[in-house]
């Protein structure tokens, strides 16, 4: 019975942070992905 329990803490907590994880990153705000032809450090292969 105990090791049941202990399996549940464990099992408990690591939900607990997968949900604090997904909701804060701590990666802070990201910039909007954007398309190759409005980005001029995109350069294809086979030009260079």
């Amino acid at each position: 019975m105990t090791f049941l329990m202990i399996l549940l803490v464990i099992a408990l907590a690591m939900s607990v942070a997968t949900v604090v994880l997904s909701v804060r990153d701590g990666r802070g705000p990201q910039r909007p992905p954007v398309s190759h032809l409005e980005d001029r450090r995109f350069q294809a292969p086979s030009a260079r």
